[in-house]
């Protein structure tokens, strides 16, 4: 595909197969007490961890399909390293990571790994869990920011992080619950900037947004 004729629904596509990606843990969750023959409210943690490595292959071979396709159909390469961000950049990178986790801390009624915690087996093996949802949390912001851009034409505005509450954040409504997706959609927002302010550097951006998702 020649690059003129790349548009800005080419990258709304890119962003909705990166969402659709998350759903792939939902259909794994109705296939596995089958298999199990136990229901999720009964499962033991060989279970759990089971459950946790198989999305993590879900989700990492998706995102891998996902910056391929991007690179060689689009002329996106997300992978591609943007120059490091400045001092500044970082510097309200790391304010806006500071809201984003006390804002998790509060939804959560304590320090997120805090609460969670239910052994060492556990802990490493969801905290695994939840470096390769991240991986997909970049990829909807960066497809979606490129959307925004390639939309608006212009660049300033975290066009990813609306994306990514507009889809991630709101089926939390769904799936958790009306409060539970207030705070989704709010922090998918602030991925969103934290992005912006590292420059749209995949290396940053990624670590950043893992920690705050962890923490």
């Amino acid at each position: 595909m020649e690059q003129n004729k790349i548009g800005a629904s080419d990258y709304l596509a890119l962003g909705l197969y990166a969402f659709a990606g998350f759903g792939l843990e939902v259909v794994l969750s109705m296939l596995l007490p089958f298999i199990f023959g136990v229901g999720g409210s009964e499962y033991t943690l060989i279970h759990h961890c089971i459950h946790w490595v198989l999305t993590c292959i879900l989700w990492g071979s998706m995102a891998l399909f996902l910056i391929r396709l991007s690179r060689k159909k689009y002329s996106f390469d997300i992978m591609k390293l943007n120059e490091a961000p400045g001092s500044k950049g970082w510097l309200l990178a790391v304010v806006i990571s500071i809201i984003a986790i006390t804002a998790t801390t509060i939804a959560w009624d304590g320090f997120k790994p805090v609460q969670e915690y239910n052994g060492i087996v556990t802990f490493i093996f969801q905290n695994i869990y939840y470096l390769f949802e991240a991986a997909l949390i970049l990829l909807t912001i960066a497809f979606g920011q490129k959307f925004g851009e390639t939309l608006v034409k212009r660049g300033s505005l975290p066009y990813g992080g609306f994306f990514l509450a507009l889809t991630w954040g709101l089926i939390h409504i769904l799936l958790q619950g009306s409060l539970t997706g207030v705070y989704a959609f709010f922090i998918s927002i602030l991925y969103g900037i934290v992005y912006i302010l590292l420059n749209k550097n995949i290396r940053y951006s990624y670590m950043m947004i893992a920690i705050i998702f962890i923490l």
